[in-house]
C-alpha cells in the first residue's frame, strides 16, 4: 500500500533514532555491504546489555514515586507536593524499595522541610544553585500548577526510562531540548535544574552497589540535564524542487537525531570504490522505483 499527499506537499516519514541497531543495519544497507565485525560487536554489546537495561528501568519505574517526591521536596515548601501528582499508584515498592525510602527520609527530613533545610541540602550536593532559583511556596503557587509541575517532572523520569530501554540518548535530546524556554514561561527552569538534579542524586543512589547500571543511569541523567539546560535550535527548512515553493519547516533536533540519507554524486576526481558506491546506489534507486511503481510497496 502506497501513501500519496494530496495537494503537492512530499509526504514527511518519520526518521529513525540513532539506536545502535538501527544506525548499523542502516549503514550497511545504504553500502549494500554485510555487517562488519566492528559493527557485529557493537550489536552484540547492545544485545548483552537489553536485560541490563530492562531492570535498570524496572528500578525506576518502582521507585518513580520516591525519586519525584524527594525532587518536589528539593524545590518546594509550606506543603506537600507528592499529593498533587496526579498518575495511578503503579509503582508499588518492594523491600528494597521501602528500605531505601526509609534511608532517604532521614537523609533528607520529612516532606515539610523548610527553607534552610532545602538550601542546606542543596550545598550537600556539591553543583553549584542555578543562578535565580528560589523555593516555591506550595500554597501560593496554587494547586493546578502543582499538577503541572508534578506531572513534567514524572514526565522527564518516564522519558529517561524510555531512553534506557531503547539504548538511545537522542530519544531525549528530540524531547527535551527547546524545553526550557517553554517551563521558563510557566514557573522556573532554575527549579527545574535543581529537581532533574535531586532526580539524579536519588536514582543513583538506588544502584549504588551497581557500579554498571549507575554509570547508565548517571549517562542518561546527564543528557537529561544538559538538552534542558542547552538552547533551543532553530528551525530548519526543507529544499523544495522549485525556489519558488515554500519549503516545510522541521525542528533542527530532528534532523540531528535522525539517522540520514547520503547523496550520492557522481565526479571526476572520485575514488574507483567511490565510483562503486555510486553506482551501486543509482541501481538500487531504479530497483525501489520500479518496485514502487509496479506493487505499489516502498522499501524505505
Amino acid at each position: 500500500m502506497s501513501v500519496k499527499a494530496s495537494g503537492g506537499s512530499p509526504v514527511v516519514r518519520p526518521k529513525l533514532y540513532k539506536t545502535a541497531s538501527m544506525l548499523s543495519i542502516a549503514q550497511a544497507e545504504q553500502q549494500d555491504r554485510f555487517l562488519q565485525l566492528g559493527e557485529l560487536s557493537q550489536l552484540v554489546t547492545f544485545l548483552n546489555s537489553g536485560n541490563q537495561r530492562l531492570a535498570i528501568a524496572d528500578i525506576l519505574t518502582k521507585n518513580a514515586n520516591i525519586i519525584v517526591a524527594e525532587a518536589a521536596n528539593k524545590i518546594f515548601v509550606g506543603g506537600s507536593p507528592i499529593s498533587y501528582l496526579e498518575r495511578p499508584q503503579a509503582s508499588i515498592l518492594d523491600e528494597e524499595g521501602i528500605k531505601l525510602a526509609a534511608q532517604i527520609q532521614q537523609l533528607t527530613g520529612d516532606s515539610q522541610s523548610t527553607f534552610l533545610q532545602n538550601l542546606t541540602s542543596i550545598f550537600k550536593t556539591g553543583e553549584a544553585t542555578p543562578p535565580g532559583f528560589k523555593p516555591i511556596n506550595v500554597i501560593r503557587y496554587g494547586p493546578e500548577r502543582m499538577k503541572k509541575s508534578l506531572r513534567d517532572l514524572d514526565w522527564f523520569l518516564r522519558y529517561l526510562t524510555y531512553a534506557i530501554v531503547a539504548g538511545d540518548p537522542d530519544i531525549l535530546s528530540v524531547n527535551i531540548r527547546g524545553l526550557r524556554e517553554i517551563i521558563e514561561n510557566a514557573c522556573s527552569s532554575a527549579a527545574t535544574v535543581v529537581a532533574l538534579r535531586e532526580m539524579k542524586r536519588i536514582s543513583l543512589s538506588i544502584f549504588e552497589n551497581d557500579a554498571s547500571s549507575k554509570n547508565i543511569v548517571n549517562q542518561y541523567f546527564n543528557v537529561v540535564i544538559d538538552e534542558f539546560k542547552g538552547a533551543n535550535l532553530s528551525d530548519k527548512i526543507r529544499k523544495r524542487t522549485s525556489n519558488d515553493l515554500q519549503g516545510l519547516k522541521l525542528p533542527q533536533i530532528y534532523s540531528k537525531a535522525g539517522i540520514n540519507t547520503p547523496r550520492f554524486v557522481m565526479k571526476p576526481g572520485l575514488s574507483s570504490d567511490e565510483k562503486q558506491m555510486v553506482i551501486k546506489a543509482a541501481y538500487r534507486q531504479v530497483f525501489e522505483r520500479d518496485i514502487v511503481k509496479a506493487y505499489g510497496l516502498s522499501s524505505s
